[in-house]
């Protein structure tokens, strides 16, 4: 079974759709608040989608994730802690299919994270839109 890790501050949305998800038996689904806790899951387990947003907290503890980077970030990265797990993404040995589910509108930054994306949804979307663009990458990822 596939599994999908969202990665989202805003828990109402998210979790509709994780229900959604989770509920239909497509995928298992974790949920996680902060890139510290996206990045442990990302090396722990295999996760095949990572559903995220642009605008995330770094973590309570960013030096025990991040290492001597974690000053860099913590110094310049202001609310962008999408940005640092999509880096971050390139030390995964598996890579997952990234969505990004995000408000953001900066030309400057979506073109950070441009060539580490698979699909962009727009915040606000609704649920049933999550829920449609997250089915869509799982059928992708099952049709290889």
């Amino acid at each position: 079974m596939l599994t999908v890790l969202f990665l989202d501050d805003d828990p109402e949305q998210v979790e509709a759709c994780a229900e959604a998800i989770a509920g239909a038996g497509v995928a298992e689904v974790l949920v996680v608040r902060t890139v510290a806790e996206a990045v442990a899951a990302l090396h722990r387990t295999r996760i095949d989608l990572l559903v995220m947003d642009l605008f995330i907290p770094l973590g309570e503890t960013p030096r025990a994730t991040f290492g001597p980077r974690a000053r860099k970030y913590a110094e310049n990265v202001d609310h962008l802690g999408g940005l640092v797990l999509l880096d971050e993404l390139e030390r995964v040995p598996s890579p997952p299919m990234t969505l990004l589910h995000t408000a953001c509108r900066e030309p400057i930054v979506l073109e950070l994270a441009r060539d580490r994306i698979h699909a962009r949804v727009r915040k606000p979307a609704s649920a049933d839109v999550l829920i449609q663009a997250v089915l869509e990458a799982l059928r992708e990822l099952k049709e290889g």
